[in-house]
């Protein structure tokens, strides 16, 4: 097997010389200039540092929407902004549209042009790498918000550059997710070594004083699925990020459905990522913050009270579990591309549940379904890891390598050839996420055993077993209001 990547820092020669590629991807890599882009970030004020505002929120007990937001044209770019700023979001995405993200430059350009002599948008985000740093740069200094740059598919690398030269502060860059959620035939491999060059520029510029966030969204499932593979991942991705120099890392959770199951994973997701960073000697890594989010693939409701009743659920979730930031969808999102006006009054209608219900304080993690939920998972993220270790003789690279070869790393239903998709998941009797098959995860027995007894009360309940067929109709429960199909 051609091992790709290893968990070692980029030597500091070999990197620059590999930006000198880099930026001259498309021309407006000429434009950055690492040492004018951190005596930027140095004059910018803490409101406009995506971790500090993490951290502030953290301290404060207060959670946020961070939504997913991008359009092509600068100035509706900055309008929009605007408008999710006075809606009481401190954070805000860039998001970057398809071609930017696939290196069609060519094409972003097109749509660009298109998009500004219709004043109407022609790509499905903004275009970072066509608009380069200096007008990047206009809508970072015409925004109160901290400005993240959402970064998806296998070479994100311009973007990075020209995202953080132009003064935006963070960026999602998972390699995890890249490989199983968006890539088609890049292996495992080639993503970690592309997400390395970037974690090693944030490191640059920590190194020169200026802190950048990175956050790590984690291997969505592609179905009904327990959350431990993600779990695994995003903390292995961190130790990644961390050996590159990052020193400001965020971790995402999912939620399914099921509310202990939820607020299980987030709380330990935060707290394993917090575990194995100290234990490998990262201490000096932060997270300032957790966040969650609605899983992407389920359908949207189209039902306007259902979708106020998914995204209130969501915020419920969120502020229940204590997390800084979660990840909402409009009320319309099931019908098209969002207006401003329906980011505004979705996000006032989260607020209100995060005002009313974080402020209480419950202590959710006292009721023993959560405390169940958290244990079992734990046992099956630190069995993933262990193996992981193992196989990659202490590399946590090496390993993810190998465990996804064979099926030791697994998730159904990927869009990636290489990942073996021997796995499936279904809803427990209450709605909760249970392995239906397990593949070849190295999941210890006691927690095998768990989830079979659980998928056996539902098939012993409704009389009939679960297959595959359950997996697809479930795929839509949620969307009908319903956890589980009867």
């Amino acid at each position: 097997m051609d091992i790709k990547a290893r968990n070692k820092k980029l030597d500091e020669g070999a990197f620059l010389k590999e930006r000198e590629e880099v930026l001259a991807m498309w021309p407006t890599g000429k434009e950055v200039d690492l040492e004018e882009a951190v005596a930027f970030h140095k004059k910018q004020p803490d409101h406009k540092n995506f971790g500090k505002v993490a951290a502030r929120l953290h301290q404060e007990g207060k959670t946020v929407v961070f939504p997913r937001a991008g359009t092509p044209i600068i100035e509706q770019e900055i309008e929009l902004n605007k408008t999710l700023y006075a809606s009481g979001l401190p954070l805000v995405p860039v998001t970057s549209d398809s071609y930017c993200r696939l290196l069609r430059f060519d094409k972003a350009r097109q749509g660009l042009e298109e998009s500004i002599r219709s004043g109407q948008p022609k790509l499905n985000g903004f275009p970072t790498v066509v608009h380069g740093v200096k007008n990047t740069r206009k809508v970072v200094e015409a925004t109160e918000a901290a400005l993240n740059q959402r970064m998806t598919n296998l070479d994100k690398r311009l973007i990075a550059e020209i995202a953080f030269a132009a003064g935006m502060t963070a960026g999602l860059q998972d390699f995890m997710q890249d490989f199983a959620c968006y890539e088609k035939s890049s292996t495992i491999g080639q993503n970690i070594r592309n997400c390395q060059y970037v974690y090693r520029l944030v490191g640059y510029y920590a190194e020169r004083g200026v802190t950048l966030t990175i956050d790590l969204d984690g291997m969505m499932p592609h179905s009904v699925f327990p959350l431990s593979v993600s779990i695994a991942g995003v903390i292995a991705n961190a130790l990644v990020a961390a050996e590159q120099g990052v020193k400001s890392i965020i971790p995402w959770s999912f939620m399914m459905g099921y509310m202990p199951q939820d607020i299980a994973w987030s709380r330990l997701t935060r707290r394993l990522a917090r575990e194995y960073l100290d234990r490998f000697g990262y201490k000096d890594t932060a997270l300032p913050g957790q966040f969650i989010a609605q899983i992407p693939l389920f359908p949207y409701p189209q039902d306007m009270g259902w979708a106020f009743g998914f995204l209130n659920y969501s915020a419920m979730v969120a502020a229940m579990a204590e997390a800084e930031g979660v990840y909402l969808r409009t009320i319309d999102e099931g019908a098209g591309i969002p207006t401003k006006e329906a980011h505004a009054v979705s996000y006032r209608s989260a607020k209100w549940i995060f005002d009313v219900v974080r402020q209480q304080k419950i202590d959710i993690s006292r009721l023993e379904e959560v405390q169940t939920e958290e244990k079992i998972a734990e046992m099956e993220v630190r069995a993933l890891l262990d193996k992981i270790f193992e196989v990659g003789d202490g590399d946590v690279a090496v390993g993810l390598q190998k465990a996804f070869d064979s099926g030791l790393m697994d998730t159904p239903l990927s869009s990636n050839i290489h990942v073996q998709g021997k796995t499936l998941g279904a809803r427990d009797l209450k709605g909760a996420c249970r392995y239906l098959d397990f593949g070849s995860l190295p999941l210890p027995e006691e927690a095998k055993e768990y989830n079979r007894e659980k998928i056996a009360e539902r098939e012993k309940a409704q009389g009939k077993k679960l297959d595959y067929h359950t997996v697809v109709e479930e795929f839509w429960t949620f969307s009908k209001a319903r956890l589980v199909e009867p």
